[in-house]
């Protein structure tokens, strides 16, 4: 089992940008697991993340396939440029390499359990890294996201990121390849 932080799945809230009914829908999932609405949640409190995953299972049970992948992939382009706008990272983190890093720890600080292993990075040559990424209870669309809005926090907008393994698609883990 693996667990998440309230801020985290509050933060994912906050950033869902779709219809309304789509939105209401996914608070309404984060309500019926929790209880509570996703401001209401303990920011420093560990929630299965499940919670998360209900989540995105209601933003993609009311959009198309398309549209669900789009709106769950820019909640994670958003994630560390939210981050960053609110608590502001040293300047040594503006490679992506050093970000990707940075995520990582941060990804094991804020989720815990049996479920949750490190990232691996299993290549960093110049201007691509692939990294080994399994993140339970949650839409992979979201991880790819993340690194895209690393890319873009180093003012990198022609890159890439594609994920080359997928658990959910039956492979051992989840690998994401990320150019530029």
């Amino acid at each position: 089992m693996a667990e998440v932080k309230g801020k985290f799945i509050t933060l994912a809230a906050e950033l869902l940008t779709s219809k309304h009914g789509v939105r209401s829908a996914a608070i309404g999932a984060i309500r019926r697991v929790t209880g509570k609405s996703p401001r209401e949640l303990e920011p420093e409190g560990w929630y299965d993340t499940n919670v998360l995953n209900g989540f995105f299972s209601a933003v993609e049970s009311y959009e198309s396939p398309l549209v669900a992948w789009a709106a769950i992939r820019v909640i994670g382009r958003n994630v560390y440029p939210a981050v960053d706008a609110i608590e502001g990272s040293p300047k040594r983190l503006r490679t992506p390499l050093n970000l990707l890093k940075s995520e990582a720890e941060v990804f094991l600080r804020y989720h815990r359990g049996s479920d949750v292993v490190p990232r691996k990075f299993l290549q960093s040559e110049d201007r691509c890294i692939i990294v080994e990424a399994p993140s339970p209870g949650y839409n992979c669309a979201l991880i790819e996201g993340v690194f895209d809005g690393i890319l873009c926090m180093c003012h990198i907008t022609h890159g890439t990121v594609k994920q080359t393994k997928c658990i959910r698609k039956g492979d051992s883990t989840c690998e994401y390849t990320i150019q530029w």
